[in-house]
This record gives structure tokens, sequence and C-alpha cells, in this order.
């Protein structure tokens, strides 16, 4: 793997966090620095989570599950970690969550898949 697709990879996952929470209500943070660095974090945390998920090379079920619950667990542990973070509870903002996940899933498996 090339550094150039990781931090690809990084860049395209910060912007898209950054413009979905900057742009939406189902995450309330205060500042712009906050939203700033919270989606930088999430960014730099899916990454690292692909190339590790990589690296081990489970089947392509387990896989994919390690791959949804691990960028979950990404995007709600920096929403309670940061201050100024809230996530705001209901149903619209769980399918936003499971979205958002979606598309980190897709640029991940777009920008850092092996050559073949």
């Amino acid at each position: 793997m090339m550094l150039y697709n990781f931090l690809t990879a990084v860049v395209t996952i910060g912007v898209l966090i950054f413009i979905a929470i900057y742009n939406t209500s189902f995450i309330s943070v205060v500042t712009l620095g906050g939203t700033v660095l919270g989606s930088t974090v999430i960014a730099l945390g899916t990454a690292l989570w692909a190339v590790l998920l990589q690296k081990l090379g489970p089947d392509e079920k387990l896989g994919f599950m390690l791959e949804g619950g691990g960028y979950g667990c990404i995007i709600a542990g920096t929403t309670v970690l940061l201050p100024g973070w809230m996530m705001n509870p209901g149903v619209s903002t769980l399918l936003f969550f499971l979205l958002l996940c979606v598309i980190v899933a897709v640029i991940i498996d777009y920008t850092l898949r092996e050559e073949q």
C-alpha cells in the first residue's frame, strides 16, 4: 500500500465528515475548530483501522462486519470523548450514522484497494 493512497483516504474522509457534521444537526459541535479536530480524528482512525484489517486479512463477511463496526465505534467514540460534541438521539440520527459508516467504507475500499 502506498502512502499516497492512505493520505488520499484520510483527506477525503475528513472532508466528507466535516461537511456532514457542519451541514446537519445530527451531531452538534460547539466550535468550528472542534469540527475540524473531530473530522481529522475520525478520518485518521478509520484509515488506520482499514490498514489494520487489510494486514490481518479476515474473510469477506467477517471483514465487512469488523469494518462497519470499527467505523461506527470510531465515530461514536469521537463524539463521546471530544468536549462540545453531542449526538442527538433519534431514528434519523441512527440512519445518518449508518449511512456515514457505509460511505466511509466505500471510500476506504476505493482508495486503499490493493492492485491485483
